[in-house]
Parts: C-alpha cells; sequence; structure tokens
C-alpha cells in the first residue's frame, strides 16, 4: 500500500497547483528614432511571490509610462525609454530575484532587421543584445524546454493521459490511442495559436477537466463500452480540446513573428517529448503494481479512478464557477 500512498500524495498538491505557467516575458522594440518600447507581462499567479528587479541600462531612461492592464492571466506593464542616440545596441540586461525553480523571464529584443531572445534564469540571468549566443537553435532549445514544463505541469492533461494508460488493455492499444490523441492536440494546438479556432478559456479547460472525468469514470465501468472498444477515437476526439489548452498558453506567452512556425513546432516537441517521460514514469509504476499487488489489481484501478475523478471534479467546478 506504500506505493499507492505515494501516489496519493503526489496527486494533492495538483489541486493548488494546475495550469500555471510562472513564466514572464519582456519584449523590447527600438524604433528608427531610437525610442525603446518595452512591454511587460507577468503572470497573476506570481502576485503573492517576491518581485524580481529588472535592470537596464544606466543610460536608459523612462520617457513615457502607460496603464497597467490585467487580461488573459497576465499583469501587462508597457512603458517608452530613451537610451541615448546610441539605442541599447551592444547593452544589457540583467535580472535579479529569481529563484533555481522559477520558469524564467523569456526576453526579445528587435532593432529593425536585428533581433535578439533567450530564456533568462537564475543560473543565467543576464541578456546581452546583440549577442550572437542567441541564435535560431538557442530559440528552439527555449521553446522545446518550455514544452517539457507546461505538459508535465500540466496536472489536467496528464491526468488525462494516465486514464489512456489504464483503459489500455495492451500496448498496441496503447501506442494507437496516444498516437491520436497527440496527432489531434497538435491539429488544435496549430489551429487556436493561428487563430484559427477561437473559444473562451474558461470554456476549453471546463471541457478539459470534464474530459478527464468521463475517463475516470469509464475506468469504473467493467463491461465493454464504446471507449474501450474504440479508444483512439476517444482519444482523438477529447485531443482536440487539449490542444486547444496548449495554444492558450502558448498565445498568451507569446511568440516571435518572425519565427512563428519555428517556435510553435518546438513548442510542440517539447510537449510530446515531456508526455513520453510522464507515459514511461506511468508504466513503470503501473508495472510495480503488477508486481507489489498483483491480487489487487481491481481494486488499485478503482482506487486511482476514484482519485483522478475527485480531482476533475474538483478541477470542473473551479473552472465553471470561472465563468
Amino acid at each position: 500500500m506504500s506505493v499507492l500512498r505515494l501516489f496519493f500524495l503526489l496527486l494533492v498538491p495538483c489541486i493548488v497547483f494546475a495550469h500555471q505557467t510562472g513564466l514572464s516575458y519582456i519584449n523590447i522594440q527600438e524604433d528608427s528614432a531610437h525610442k525603446v518600447h518595452v512591454v511587460y507581462k507577468k503572470p497573476l499567479s506570481d502576485l503573492k511571490s517576491k518581485d524580481i528587479t529588472i535592470n537596464y541600462p544606466a543610460k536608459c531612461a523612462r520617457i513615457e509610462d502607460f496603464p497597467v492592464d490585467i487580461g488573459d492571466g497576465f499583469i501587462t506593464k508597457k512603458f517608452t525609454m530613451w537610451c541615448t542616440e546610441a539605442g541599447m545596441s551592444t547593452s544589457r540586461i540583467w535580472i535579479e530575484g529569481l529563484l533555481r525553480n522559477d520558469r524564467g523571464v523569456l526576453m526579445r529584443y528587435k532593432y529593425g532587421e536585428s533581433k535578439t531572445q533567450s530564456l533568462l534564469r537564475a543560473n543565467s540571468p543576464v541578456f546581452f543584445i546583440g549577442s550572437k549566443h542567441n541564435s535560431t537553435w538557442s530559440l528552439v532549445q527555449e521553446y522545446i524546454g518550455l514544452g517539457i514544463e507546461h505538459i508535465l505541469s500540466g496536472y489536467d492533461h496528464l491526468s488525462f493521459v494516465f486514464c489512456l494508460l489504464l483503459l489500455a488493455l495492451n500496448i498496441k492499444r496503447l501506442l494507437f490511442a496516444i498516437s491520436a490523441f497527440t496527432l489531434s492536440h497538435s491539429i488544435t494546438l496549430v489551429f487556436g495559436v493561428l487563430g484559427i479556432v477561437k473559444i473562451g478559456v474558461p470554456y476549453i479547460e471546463s471541457m478539459i477537466a470534464l474530459s478527464i472525468l468521463f475517463l475516470a469514470r469509464e475506468i469504473m465501468i467493467e463491461r465493454d463500452t464504446f471507449t474501450k472498444k474504440h479508444l483512439g477515437v476517444t482519444a482523438f476526439t477529447f485531443g482536440l480540446l487539449h490542444g486547444l489548452g496548449f495554444s492558450t498558453v502558448l498565445r498568451s506567452l507569446g511568440l516571435p513573428k518572425d519565427d512563428l512556425l519555428l517556435a510553435l513546432v518546438s513548442f510542440n516537441v517539447g510537449i510530446e517529448f515531456g508526455q513520453l517521460l510522464f507515459i514511461g514514469a506511468i508504466l513503470f509504476f503501473l508495472w510495480l503494481l503488477r508486481r507489489k499487488m498483483s491480487d489487487y489489481q481491481a481494486q488499485t484501478r478503482k482506487f486511482l479512478a476514484y482519485g483522478i475523478g475527485t480531482l476533475s471534479a474538483y478541477w470542473f467546478i473551479e473552472r465553471v464557477l470561472a465563468f
């Protein structure tokens, strides 16, 4: 029973921390007159956390501030700076106050055709404008990392995948279901980011929670149902919702217009890689359960289904009340 207790303890924090990105980003654009326009977005979930300090070059001074905007889960601050006639060329920006577990600050700078971008963290808090280090490969690495971090902190998406694992009776059915889920959420991720499909975030998040509750109920049913007979169809259908959920996160983080496709593909690759890591860990967990508790597999499935069902019901009610 110790393995089950450990699993339950891992589930409890999900109630509080599900779907919080914890990532800030700063977009800096210098115009032809060398005025520097700054947009700083901070997640509302970080309101109670200690503020970071963003140090701009000493030669830069604020010349205009705009009203603070709150929306889409972010606090957005905008202002304009003047950094002498030389502009911000060859300058650096550094951040104080980032902790080891922080998601960091995604920073971008653009002047004419020149652009620099980097993800700043506690171990690399300095941003060098014009640095060749911030290459296309750096952008790919950053968005792959963001994709991995998002899926591994997206406990609702992981709960859905966990349910698919419990419903699949063999590896062949599991691979088919996961492939269908991957294909469908990749499609709607692209459609959502490009604005082809637009659905309110609260509705998407609520339906995602409901999809998990539906699968948890299917696990409890002993007879063969449509879902169990056609798990791939079910995974594909609900995957369309989950892809829209991924797209809302990616849109809120912001995407570089010049490298939109590259960033989008990289983020999706990160999601798939993180999903594979999770599936590998859960398969190992289920293998341990079969070894240690071979006589209690039915009870174990019910325990897991009740746990996931209770959690998803809580998410559903919480998100509906946010309408």
